[in-house]
């Protein structure tokens, strides 16, 4: 869902159609006529619609043209504000009916960005040449599709543990007691520390926290994202957390927190190509508002793909889940 996939780049590339051609009739009739009748050229006396510099042709005017001077702009003008209105329908009354949901949380405090998990998600990162299969309790690691895999970290419960890949097999096997209810993943390295490969669940109201945490939805859902303002210090009544926006620069959407508000904003949106995509806060917010950043990682829930297109950012090795896992 980069920005050439917004129904708003759609309605750039419409409006600048029709400007174009606009300025190209205004500007060349204003052209003609600043040639054709300017002060010093000698009056056409054989041309009864010649037009004297200074004088408005009051008995011989051209009624069906001036007529269509004011009916042609009108109706371009209504049909660009129809187009408009139609574009603002189709993004913020989205159809979340036909259409399978994913419902978050995100906080705007001074000066990061928090999400909450308001149902879980079980994800993996995909063709990256390792694959996990789960069998009777016993998680199955293959990393025979990439010969970089070295070493693999697995959290499961609250015990985490770290282990090689076996010389001359890229196989392994453990086993593991599955919680949906309990931040748990596997993730496979290579020699040198650099992340491969992940397979993450995140349970509901776990929580992630900027800049150290991407923001992790998945795709092809619409995204329902209740946003508050919070303030710094939830113990004093008088505070209300301050003005921010959430940001994303490539996807051309902008949604604001509204300090205050106690049910807050809605942001709906439906990313359809996995990657990892920056988040900025566009509204100044405090003395270290520059550095209220993040980033939006859209990802596969696990045993599914993401809608890929030629030339738009795909989700690789070097931008999957370099995080910490965040809180719990």
């Amino acid at each position: 869902m980069p920005a050439e996939d917004t129904v708003f780049y759609v309605l750039y590339d419409k409006f600048m159609f029709w400007s174009i051609l606009v300025a190209i009739f205004t500007f060349g009739w204003l052209f003609t006529a600043i040639l054709r009748y300017r002060d010093g050229v000698e009056p056409d006396t054989t041309n009864l619609d010649h037009i004297e510099v200074g004088a408005f042709p009051v008995d011989r005017h051209n009624t069906t043209l001036e007529l269509m001077f004011y009916i042609v702009p009108t109706f371009l003008v209504v049909w660009l504000t129809v187009m408009a209105l139609g574009s603002n329908s189709a993004v913020w009354n989205y159809d979340d009916t036909d259409e399978k949901t994913f419902d978050i949380t995100v906080n705007a405090y001074q000066w990061y960005f928090e999400f909450v998990y308001e149902e879980s998600l079980e994800w993996e990162d995909t063709e990256t040449g390792v694959t996990l299969e789960w069998v009777q309790g016993t998680v199955q690691i293959d990393a025979g599709g990439n010969a970089n895999a070295a070493t693999v970290e697995m959290k499961f419960g609250r015990i985490k543990s770290e282990f090689e890949i076996n010389n001359g097999s890229s196989l392994v096997q453990k086993l593991v007691t599955k919680d949906p209810g309990q931040h748990e993943y596997v993730k496979v390295f290579d020699a040198e520390g650099a992340l491969l490969h992940t397979w993450e669940n995140l349970p509901r109201g776990h929580k992630l926290i900027t800049p150290s945490d991407p923001m992790i939805i998945p795709c092809d859902e619409v995204i329902i994202a209740n946003m508050h303002s919070k303030p710094v210090d939830a113990s004093d009544t008088r505070n209300v957390g301050v003005q921010h926006a959430f940001w994303v620069p490539e996807w051309a959407m902008k949604e604001d927190f509204v300090p205050g508000l106690e049910a807050g904003t809605t942001l709906g949106f439906m990313p359809d190509d996995a990657g990892t995509f920056p988040i900025r806060c566009a509204e100044y917010c405090g003395m270290q508002h520059s550095i209220m950043t993040g980033e939006v990682m859209v990802v596969a829930r696990a045993g599914s793909d993401c809608t890929f297109d030629s030339g738009i950012k795909k989700s690789d090795s070097s931008s999957a889940n370099n995080y910490d896992g965040g809180e719990m």
